[in-house]
């Protein structure tokens, strides 16, 4: 069997079982996803030691917004701290944050904060790090409808209306977790991408299942429907 050999270009991450990890260390569930952010960091080291391009991480769907006040104020503060704090990690390791979806609806200091963010790493070239905030595939194909019918089509693609517009292709999807589905995210980038479902709840995912994960990937013929 043919197989490439090579670490994929771009890695996205349903980051699942945050929640689940929480209830089974009977903890608050904001401490799990506490622990999910570490995660999270871990992994983006490994993707720089690796020198995979691209990672995109499924942080918040807009489904999710429907969840109780306590715990997105949770969230929210969660996300909001960690971007201040990982700001000097993104620079002296001269990474690049993009952030995709509606994130008009956020809390205006966390958007603020993440609009901040984009603009002080924009030229940094290590690794594009994609975090999919307040996002749904189907809203933003929908929504990319909307705005291209509105437009008229002159000199645009479909897809430059796109949240996810600066996203390439995705290689490989992981999801953690144990559950077998896409949950919405990134369809128009995942046509081709080989998926890796694993039990592993996300604050348990560590730096050698993620290298297990980026091996089994390296060992798939992909066809690309060819034959």
């Amino acid at each position: 069997m043919k197989t490439s050999k090579k670490n994929p270009k771009h890695v996205a991450i349903v980051m699942d079982g945050n929640g689940t990890w929480s209830i089974k260390n009977n903890l608050h569930k904001k401490e799990g996803h506490k622990k999910g952010v570490q995660t999270a960091k871990k992994i983006i080291s490994c993707a720089v030691d690796l020198s995979i391009k691209n990672i995109t991480l499924f942080a918040l769907s807009n489904e999710n917004l429907n969840r109780s006040k306590l715990e997105l104020k949770n969230l929210f503060d969660i996300f909001f701290y960690s971007f201040s704090e990982e700001k000097e990690y993104l620079k002296d390791s001269k990474i690049k944050i993009k952030f995709i979806g509606d994130l008009q609806k956020l809390p205006k200091r966390l958007k603020e904060k993440a609009f901040l963010l984009e603009d002080e790493t924009k030229n940094n070239k290590k690794l594009n790090l994609f975090i999919a905030l307040n996002y749904g595939g189907k809203q933003d194909i929908n929504q990319a409808v909307k705005k291209l019918l509105d437009h008229g089509g002159k000199n645009k693609s479909f897809e430059d209306f796109l949240y996810s517009k600066d996203l390439p292709e995705v290689d490989l999807l992981i999801r953690t977790g144990g559950y077998k589905r896409l949950s919405n995210f990134i369809l128009w980038q995942i046509s081709y991408s080989e998926l890796y479902f694993t039990d592993i709840l996300w604050p348990n995912f560590g730096k050698k299942n993620f290298y297990n994960a980026i091996d089994w990937y390296k060992n798939i013929n992909r066809k690309f429907g060819r034959n």
